[in-house]
């Protein structure tokens, strides 16, 4: 389809005399017009045969354009004038060989040639006629051709077998009134069908209509000529021609030339009307799509804001429950970028080594098709830290009432979870601490006597060796019970006095040279300390204690040997961070005692810090080495938190603040760091 735009398809009088093709076809009329005049001075039946068979050929020619075009060709009006040609032109044909003086039809007279003569007219008014008249509908090229068929049929048998139609030129008197009223109807069929072809002007390509108009505009002048000449050979005959030879020729260039050149301009201008008419439309819907585009981009801006400030991550599921579409958020929280979870439902991110809490309960929502809020359950991550997810989601259905799946919204609670276990941890502590050192503190006075007495009974036992060996195991059992309650005491805190701060790398190098003696071959160990350090709030005493402890601990879980894996570095806390933890604002030093053993379900993570609690046989463990471990941490000032598996091993996390610069005792916030409460 032409792509012209309307102000350039809207020929001008001056712009056709620069088209070339214009003046080389008028040139060309020009020099056919000369030697037609120089024709018919010399050679009248020559000339006349010339310019009839020019209009036969042109006739044909725009047929042949009309009949191969029939299927494509979306001007009815175009395409029932070119189906309607082969009767013109055999009309046309016959009345040039029956012209007087041909003798080629036997018979033939002036009076035969003029009827045929105005059957063709007559013909050729009543196809301009009815054109304007079908330009919104369109006939079969067979009921077209069928037409002409009869219309032939009959100008024939009127003129040659039944003589039927009324004589034309009379030899000797010259044109009869029936040729005069006929040319006299057809030049007023040619001036009504011109108004009504003005009237559909639109559909037309402009250069088409003023061309095809003006060729029909001329057989009216056309007409009125043939009713003025006497002789068939006169000069104003030769005239009628010299017009028709005009109006053929605008025939030609309106639709042979426009076809051959531009078949899309003829063929296509309805569409190309329709597809102005829809650009003009389209004009004006660019600025209102330009508005209600700047509008969207406003609005997704500030929904993309929001989106980014918020915790929660944003998710999308199929009908089979499988996410479609994540926001980047859901990285932070499950470790793996939204486009690897693509195709994972919330089975997949369920971690089964934990309890799963509210998961079935979501399951349920999601078998049923019903909303759900607030659910939370245990995120499987793979690094196999401990996180937590709530989730809330709503179905989503399309216009039909279709499922098509769900859309919500999930929150990573993990840092919530750790912060409110850390304060139930703590004022659990708190109180078994206060409960436990008081007891300690009465049983250890109790145990005071029990130990001095059986000595002081042992050195007057004498020779009696039962009697050693019962005060011997009484003043044993004593010793224990003082080291227990020493332990206890420790977890307590109750108070202590203050000591130098520790140094982190000598605490651990000496903690391991303790171990090592009790280390199996079968465990490697790793130190990662980064190099500088700083001094802590406890003590090196108690950070020995602490690693000690912790290495003790690891050792046991790696019965079958593993790796033990000791790491050390600056933490920096900032404002934001401290919601979610349980540490204020300042420099910290973070220590991580790994190991690669059985690990630990969720239960028992939960009460590893409990005092008197153990997994270990009777007679393997007090119970109270983790929670000395809490105690000095959290009178320290610091944090402690464990991650575990089962099957995947343990880690400790401690979080230690770094040593003031103004002397032992106070975290760089100024905190006390030793006696009850000094934890945050």
């Amino acid at each position: 389809m032409s792509g012209t735009q309307p102000s350039a398809i809207r020929p001008t009088f001056a712009r056709w005399l620069r088209d070339r093709s214009v003046l080389s076809g008028l040139a060309a009329l020009l020099m056919l017009m000369a030697v037609l005049a120089i024709l018919v001075r010399h050679n009248y039946l020559l000339f006349h045969l010339c310019v009839e068979m020019f209009a036969v050929a042109i006739s044909m020619t725009i047929f042949t354009i009309a009949w191969n075009t029939r299927d494509t060709n979306q001007s009815p009006f175009l395409s029932f004038v070119g189906l309607s040609m082969p009767g013109i032109a055999l009309l046309d044909l016959l009345h040039a060989i029956a012209f007087p003086g041909m003798n080629v039809i036997g018979e033939a007279s002036a009076n035969q040639s003029t009827q045929l003569w105005i059957a063709a007219r007559g013909l050729q008014a009543a196809v301009f006629l009815a054109a304007p008249l079908l330009t919104e509908t369109r006939l079969r090229a067979g009921d077209v051709l069928l037409i002409q068929v009869a219309a032939v049929a009959c100008a024939f048998l009127s003129i040659f077998t039944f003589g039927i139609m009324p004589d034309a030129f009379v030899p000797g008197v010259g044109l009869s009134p029936f040729k005069i009223w006929a040319e006299y109807t057809f030049s007023i069929a040619a001036v009504v069908a011109c108004l009504l072809l003005c009237g559909k002007r639109r559909q037309f390509e402009p250069r088409v209509f003023g061309l095809t108009f003006a060729g029909i505009a001329l057989l009216a002048p056309q007409e009125l000529i043939f009713t003025l000449y006497n002789h068939p050979h006169g000069a104003i005959n030769a005239l009628g021609h010299f017009i028709k030879i005009l109006s053929f020729y605008l025939l030609y260039r309106a639709i042979i030339v426009t076809a051959l050149r531009n078949p899309y301009d003829l063929a296509f201008y309805r569409m190309r009307r329709s597809e102005e008419a829809l650009r003009d439309h389209l004009s004006g819907l660019e600025s209102l799509i330009a508005t209600r585009t700047a509008e969207l981009r406003e609005s997704e801006a500030r929904w993309r804001a929001l989106l980014e400030c918020s915790n929660d991550w944003f998710w999308e599921t199929d009908e089979r429950g499988r996410f479609t579409a994540l926001s980047p958020r859901a990285q932070e929280s499950t470790g793996r970028g939204g486009a690897e979870l693509l195709g994972f439902t919330h089975a997949d991110l369920l971690d089964r080594n934990r309890p799963a809490e509210d998961y079935p309960v979501l399951i349920e929502a999601l078998h049923r098709r019903e909303p759900f809020r607030r659910l939370s359950f245990p995120l499987a991550s793979p690094g196999g830290a401990a996180r937590w997810v709530m989730v809330s989601g709503t179905p989503r259905y399309d216009g039909n009432g279709t499922f098509l799946g769900y859309r919500g919204t999930t929150s990573d609670i993990s840092a919530r979870r750790q912060s409110a276990e850390a304060a139930r941890q703590k004022q659990t502590m708190a109180a078994l601490g206060s409960l436990v050192g008081g007891l300690a503190h009465e049983i250890n006075n109790l145990l005071q006597p029990v130990i001095s007495l059986s000595d002081l009974a042992r050195g007057r036992a004498g020779e009696d060796r039962k009697l050693q060996t019962y005060l011997n195991a009484i003043h044993d059992s004593g010793v224990k019970a003082r080291t227990i309650m020493r332990d206890v005491l420790q977890f307590a805190r109750v108070e202590v006095a203050e000591s130098p701060p520790g140094n982190l790398e000598d605490a651990v190098h000496s903690a391991l040279e303790l171990a090592a003696p009790s280390m199996p071959g079968t465990i490697t160990t790793h130190t990662r300390l980064s190099s500088g350090l700083d001094t802590v709030t406890i003590t090196a005493t108690e950070l020995t204690q602490v690693l000690l402890n912790l290495i003790q601990n690891a050792r046991d879980a790696m019965p079958q040997g593993g790796t033990l894996t000791i790491g050390a570095r600056s933490l920096t806390v900032n404002a934001q961070d401290t919601s979610l933890t349980q540490l204020g604002e300042g420099q910290y030093v973070r220590l991580t005692v790994s190991d690669t053993g059985t690990g630990m379900d969720e239960a028992t993570r939960q009460r590893v810090f409990d005092p008197f609690f153990t997994t270990k046989p009777v007679g393997k463990g007090t119970g109270l080495g983790l929670s000395v471990v809490y105690g000095i941490v959290r009178n320290g000032g610091g944090d402690i938190l464990v991650e575990s598996t089962p099957g995947r091993g343990t880690s400790f996390i401690i979080d230690l603040p770094t040593a003031p610069p103004g002397g032992p005792g106070q975290t760089t916030h100024g905190m006390m760091v030793h006696g009850e409460g000094a934890g945050r």
